[in-house]
């Protein structure tokens, strides 16, 4: 029996059995890892439709250095703080936001003199042109 003996060293390159243990447990959690991850099956996240973008134009020549702004309820508008509009040119004044239910509004210019008449009412994915009297 002695010329059978197996040298366990000698066949795994000189590594001692507490690192050859070591590896095989890591190799088993990594095997196990694996199988975990390719057991599940793959469920995509269900994304939620798209929101209608709304956009009101506002037409007007405010003069140079003066801005348009935006007061109401909805879309994250208030009507304690304007949002300003972008200028699309001398013109023309732009809010666009994706919106999910109707917003009431008004302008403002400099965000301190209140556009005259009633407040406008938008609904979602709507486009409307605005030409409001201070």
């Amino acid at each position: 029996m002695e010329g059978t003996r197996l040298d366990v060293r000698s066949r795994l390159g000189g590594m001692s059995v507490h690192s050859v243990c070591n590896l095989l447990i890591l190799n088993m959690k990594l095997n196990k890892t694996v199988a975990k991850a390719t057991a599940k099956p793959s469920v995509k996240k269900a994304t939620p439709a798209s929101v209608p973008i709304t956009t009101i134009d506002v037409k007007l020549d405010v003069g140079f250095g003066n801005a348009l702004y935006l007061r109401g309820e909805g879309s994250g508008l208030n009507w304690e703080r304007g949002v300003p509009l972008s200028c699309v040119d001398g013109k023309t004044w732009r809010w666009s936001a994706p919106v999910t239910s109707p917003i009431k509004c008004k302008v403002l210019l400099n965000d301190q003199v209140w556009s005259s008449g009633q407040d406008v009412t938008v609904t979602p994915g709507q486009q409307i042109e605005v030409a409001p009297a201070f």
